[in-house]
């Protein structure tokens, strides 16, 4: 399990740290520093199992990355379990790691960019991705289709789930988000394409919420049976009612306290708030939890204050800026 990671000259993080559990928070205002955790945390991954290539596509070479106020290579520094691995980014886009580890976590990834209601979805011969999902979702069908007989733990079971595999309880979670929404799939393997159903219709006939939360529900279901990885979405709240975001965040919390390390980027007080009561329903989960909000100080580094959750759902301090703009507007109507 990751544990830790320390930034050091990488984009807006002049030197900093942060730690993790099995469920974590990045929230913050916008271009504070949130998805270049996440962008270090695949740029880790690349560089244990790429190797080539430590840098992501479109973001360009290290001198764009690199903090202005800082003087020396790009570092970072990663716990995995109980061992400390440090990687070291030159200004030639060279890298160099100082300990390697056996059993670095691979990552599911759902970006914010991830696919709305598009009809078809191409599906891949390679060995190494057919069975998993792209950033986007770009493998999502042929990915629950690989796993969809898997057997889930009984913690993750929906009630009105018609049985104990992957499928049925994709199923049954979308119908949280829609009910009496009945999600299907069809493979065309000699077209390498894929295509979603809802009550037959083709995916632009159906809303947004519905497609944008399937690879959400997706990922983590499949990612609970996987072992040794990391999941991590971004904005998993995009295009639902806050009923949706009240229940995808309960389906998060129960991923997380059945073992599954999780990484989640949200705006929603919904998402925040229903975490906090799964603080209160579920014991000891507040030990599983770290939240971290981030801001920008005066010279654009960023700041990372980390309040602590207890059982019942309290924080030990609340940041300024911390999901209190309903409170604010509220004391305007008053």
């Amino acid at each position: 399990m990751l544990k830790k990671l320390v930034l050091s000259g990488f984009k807006s993080f002049l030197e900093n740290y942060i730690e993790f559990s099995n469920l974590n928070i990045l929230t913050g205002l916008n271009s504070s520093g949130k998805s270049s955790i996440i962008q270090a945390l695949l740029m880790l991954e690349k560089a244990f199992y790429d190797k080539d290539n430590i840098l992501l596509e479109n973001h360009g070479n290290i001198r764009e990355l690199k903090n202005p106020y800082h003087k020396h290579d790009v570092k970072f520094v990663v716990q995995i379990d109980e061992i400390d691995v440090s990687i070291t980014i030159n200004d030639d886009d060279i890298y160099q790691i100082d300990n390697q580890v056996e059993n670095f976590p691979q990552i599911l990834y759902i970006s914010a960019n991830r696919f709305g209601p598009i009809n078809i979805l191409p599906i891949y011969n390679n060995s190494a991705i057919k069975n998993k999902i792209g950033k986007n979702g770009e493998n999502l069908i042929q990915f629950i289709d690989y796993y969809s007989d898997s057997l889930l733990d009984d913690s993750l079971i929906h009630p009105k789930s018609e049985g104990n595999t992957v499928l049925f309880n994709i199923r049954a979670w979308l119908q949280i988000i829609s009910p009496n929404v009945k999600f299907d799939y069809n493979l065309d393997k000699k077209s390498d394409s894929s295509y979603a159903l809802f009550n037959d219709h083709r995916s632009s006939n159906v809303g947004f919420g519905l497609s944008y939360s399937l690879s959400v529900i997706a990922t983590l279901l499949i990612g609970s049976i996987l072992k040794n990885h990391i999941i991590i979405i971004e904005n998993p709240e995009a295009h639902l009612h806050p009923r949706g975001q009240v229940e995808l965040a309960n389906l998060i919390s129960l991923c997380a306290n059945n073992g599954c390390q999780i990484i989640i980027e949200t705006h929603s007080d919904h998402v925040f708030d229903s975490v906090r009561i799964s603080c209160k329903k579920i014991q000891n989960f507040h030990n599983k939890l770290k939240i971290h909000w981030l801001v920008l100080d005066e010279y654009g580094n960023s700041k990372i204050d980390s309040p602590v959750v207890d059982q019942n759902g309290k924080l030990d301090q609340w940041p300024e800026g911390l999901f209190d703009q309903f409170e604010i507007n509220t004391s305007k109507l008053l």
